[in-house]
């Protein structure tokens, strides 16, 4: 083959090191081989057009277990990689990316045809466009950058220390990305934006003070001063008690500010929610939408989210001025539960009129929710958490967000999780029964080589058995758990679907390994998993952290913890049920005795 016809092959080869990393020509991924052939790969990856001498090579593959004849072992490495780049190359032809120039070898290609280098480059360029003043372009060219992460880079072979390093420098990259993002949204008034997308990066970076101030401006430009004066104090207490240090000069500047209602609020007019009076307000108009490899301008990501929160507020009753409850997550502002009052019944005779109440008071977590779900089911899935005290409406929430998702054309599978004497992964099998009769086609091809490894979870058990007729094999659990992974994620490419796991902390130990299992193989997947469960118990040096815990806690997880209903939304509930006016006194009883939960509000108004 030509040097030209070579060169007009490799045009078409792009590199995703984004995630897993995949090599595609066309729309034909390329198999890549075993892992350290791979990680060969991800070596020249790292130094692109730089001579990566073999010693070097040699060390960073095998470190102090070489192979007997190691250069002889990375010379096949070689030729196993340049055959696999070798689209379009007639039999035996060696791809020409892949060259030796002594001292070593060289991947030759070119940097717009690697995600890394492309996304570099968009932020590079929105740098000068904001020293332009052109924020809106600026903008643009930063949401197109931020479409192309798809999780960590290199995220299979961070054992290996040059990848490891790389994937932590793109990260902080990636998180500078996001704070210039938020620059250029603030510049351009669209508050709500930026308080809803740096929302969940505060909870995963709590001592990122530049993150925090712009979250801060944002939540002062929304009328929030107390969220943002919150954030600012669980700031500084997280900075002093894990470095042992004070908030920066920049972040207390931004604090005293606020404070002295001296922050500019600049123009948010355009970006204003339409809210119908007698409605409550919006703390999130606009929630940014799933980032996809195509990119696309700002206008797109802003909007995913508004139709569950215009949805929302279509069925908002509370009286003006009342807000939406903020979800607990670190470092990020929340309302306390008020607890419950140890004079509410129990729910032994409780009308079948008062056995359900309208759905009000959670607009913001019903978009956040609602964002995070179409993001999920559209490229990058993940796990999403709805934690509180019995009662407090942890179900209703969910319940509403898969209305939502059901509304979108997605399908959801969804399971209680109650009942801790069931057998091990009892909550997988009834997820995979579900699955096998809403897709009985693509479930049978899927799982076909592990019917005798899974057992009793793939039986076709009735609805109506009992679930300890359901025996899986647990000889093997690892297996079990990667075998229901592989099912699940294939079954999501094919289509994607959320799965509702309700009352988590009921699951059996099994179950919640897997989950975990499934969480780590999420990011590329259009698979969400929305969990309900009680607060997790308190953790010390002593006790050991549970899966429960590891779960809810872990970066990958956005964890929002429901507090009490404020008290216009008691309001509304109320006059939903009683005829005569109720004064704001006994609203206000009621709330104070209830700690704003519908549970014990349905209770106590059962005794009217």
């Amino acid at each position: 083959m030509s040097e030209q016809r070579r060169a007009r092959s490799a045009q078409g080869l792009r590199m995703r090191v984004f995630g897993t990393m995949v090599a595609l020509h066309g729309t034909r991924e390329l198999s890549l081989g075993a892992p350290r052939h791979r990680a060969l790969l991800g070596l020249l990856m790292v130094r692109l057009n730089q001579v990566v001498p073999v010693s070097q090579l040699i060390e960073e593959l095998w470190g102090d277990r070489p192979p007997r004849r190691p250069t002889a072992a990375l010379h096949t490495y070689i030729c196993h990689l340049r055959r696999a780049l070798s689209f379009g190359a007639r039999p035996g032809g060696p791809s020409m990316l892949v060259r030796h120039q002594a001292p070593g070898y060289v991947l030759a290609l070119d940097p717009d045809q690697v995600d890394a280098h492309r996304f570099e480059r968009l932020v590079n360029q929105a740098r000068r466009d904001m020293a332009a003043q052109d924020h809106r372009v600026a903008q643009d060219r930063l949401s197109a950058a931020l479409a192309l992460w798809r999780g960590a880079p290199y995220l299979e072979l961070v054992d290996y220390a040059p990848m490891a390093e790389e994937s932590a420098r793109l990260e902080q990259a990636r998180l500078t990305a996001v704070e210039l993002h938020a620059e250029t949204s603030l510049a351009l008034g669209e508050d709500e934006a930026v308080v809803a997308r740096l929302h969940p990066e505060a909870q995963r970076q709590p001592m990122r003070e530049c993150l925090i101030a712009y979250l801060m401006t944002g939540l002062y430009r929304l009328g929030r001063q107390a969220d943002a004066l919150r954030l600012f104090e669980r700031t500084r207490a997280h900075l002093a008690e894990e470095l042992g240090v004070d908030a920066g000069a920049e972040l207390q500047r931004i604090h005293a500010a606020i404070l002295r209602q001296e922050l500019p609020i600049g123009d948010r007019a355009a970006t204003r929610v339409d809210v119908t009076a007698g409605e409550d307000r919006a703390d999130v108009a606009a929630l940014p939408q799933a980032e996809h490899p195509t990119g696309g301008g700002h206008k797109d990501m802003v909007t995913c989210g508004a139709r569950t929160a215009r949805s929302a507020l279509s069925r908002e009753r509370a009286e003006p001025g009342a807000g939406a409850a903020v979800p607990h997550a670190a470092g990020v502002p929340h309302g306390a539960a008020v607890p419950h009052s140890a004079g509410v019944p129990d729910s032994a005779g409780v009308p079948h009129a008062l056995t359900s109440l309208p759905f009000v008071g959670r607009t913001y977590e019903l978009a956040v929710l609602g964002a995070w779900a179409d993001a999920a089911l559209s490229s990058e899935g993940g796990l999403a958490a709805v934690t509180g005290q019995s009662g407090i409406g942890k179900t209703e929430l969910t319940v509403e967000v898969t209305r939502g998702a059901r509304e979108a054309g997605h399908e959801v599978i969804g399971v209680s999780c109650r009942g801790k004497d069931g057998p091990a992964y009892g909550v997988w099998a009834r997820i995979l029964r579900q699955l096998s009769h809403t897709r009985p086609e693509a479930f049978r091809t899927v799982s076909a080589r592990y019917s005798r490894l899974l057992g009793g979870l793939l039986s076709d058990v009735p609805s109506d058995a009992a679930e300890e007729d359901v025996q899986p094999p647990l000889r093997a659990p690892f297996l079990v758990e990667d075998a229901v992974c592989v099912i699940l994620v294939a079954l999501a490419r094919q289509k994607p679907f959320l799965l509702v796991l309700d009352d988590l902390q009921s699951a059996d130990y099994s179950s919640l390994n897997l989950l975990h299992l499934l969480t780590c193989r999420l990011p590329e997947v259009p698979l969400g998993v929305l969990v309900t469960s009680a607060d997790p118990g308190p953790e010390s040096e002593s006790t050991p952290q549970t899966p429960l815990n590891h779960l809810l806690c872990s970066a990958r997880t956005l964890t929002l913890r429901l507090g009490g209903l404020s008290e216009q939304a008691v309001a509304s509930l109320v006059a939903t049920h009683v005829d005569a006016d109720v004064d704001a006194e006994a609203t206000l009883a009621l709330h104070k005795r209830s700690g704003g939960s519908p549970c014990a509000l349905r209770r106590l108004l059962s005794l009217a």
